[in-house]
């Protein structure tokens, strides 16, 4: 397998993982502390459990990644995360989408064909 395609698949669990740990927090809401309860509360959330999931996957590709490139060229791509995040923020969370960021996820996408390419 292609090794952008591995990493591409390890960074689409990684922003998964994110976007799931934010759907549980939501639904358990602010931390005020860090309690044994709260931490039970956290631990044991599907939401949670299934983010960790995730960044399990995501680690496993990434390893494969690593054993196959040079980590120069692998680790940008984890820019991408903030893309995919950005973008899927949009659409589950009805989060910002200003002028801004989508400009910054350009230069970021931009930067990441720069590389790839070089």
């Amino acid at each position: 397998m292609n090794v952008i395609i591995i990493i591409l698949i390890g960074i689409i669990f990684a922003s998964a993982g994110q976007i799931l740990w934010k759907m549980g927090m939501s639904g358990i809401g602010p931390l005020t502390s860090l309690s044994m309860t709260s931490a039970l509360v956290v631990a044991f959330n599907p939401w949670v459990i299934g983010g960790l999931i995730c960044y399990g996957l995501s680690t496993v590709f990434w390893l494969i990644a690593l054993s196959r490139a040079d980590l120069s060229f692998v680790y940008p791509f984890i820019a991408l995360t903030f893309v995919i995040i950005f973008i899927a923020s949009f659409f589950i969370f009805q989060e910002n989408l200003s002028l801004q960021r989508i400009l910054g996820a350009i230069i970021i996408i931009t930067g990441i064909v720069i590389l790839v390419r070089g």
